[in-house]
């Protein structure tokens, strides 16, 4: 695995992205981001971090929703019933984060592509990557 400008592996950057990911530190991994995109411009590790960024946004959106539906919890009858849908979707989604991000550190490690869904598609639309529909059904 190639070291970026500061001798620090790619990998690392990648990994921490994941474990920064996982544990909600939203600002840390945009610090860090900012670090390898606009320093290192490495772009298969900034590819990485893009797809560890969705995932922490998208675990963040739905907490922020079920928070703005949170009135609910004073309705008599929906109360209960309303806290374990709450429960429920934080499980669940915590444990898809946890699934994503441990896929992630353990495919980037090995110098691979974490391939998170939905969130390589737009790292690979950030950097400008393409693939034509045609190539994509050829692989």
């Amino acid at each position: 695995m190639e070291k970026g400008k500061f001798g620090v592996r790619m990998c690392f950057y990648t990994v921490s992205a994941f474990l920064l990911a996982y544990l909600g530190y939203s600002t840390a991994l945009f610090l860090l981001a900012g670090v390898v995109i606009l320093v290192e411009q490495n772009e298969w590790a900034g590819r990485q971090v893009i797809q560890a960024i969705c995932l922490c946004v998208v675990e963040n959106l739905v907490s922020q929703v079920l928070s703005i539906l949170s009135p609910l919890y004073r309705v008599p009858l929906l109360s209960s019933v309303w806290g374990l849908v709450v429960d429920l979707i934080g499980s669940v989604l915590g444990i898809l984060v946890l699934v994503f991000c441990v896929v992630g550190i353990l495919k980037n490690l090995k110098g691979q592509e974490a391939d998170i869904i939905g969130a390589s598609k737009l790292a690979d639309w950030a950097y400008g990557i393409a693939k034509s529909k045609s190539a994509q059904s050829n692989e």
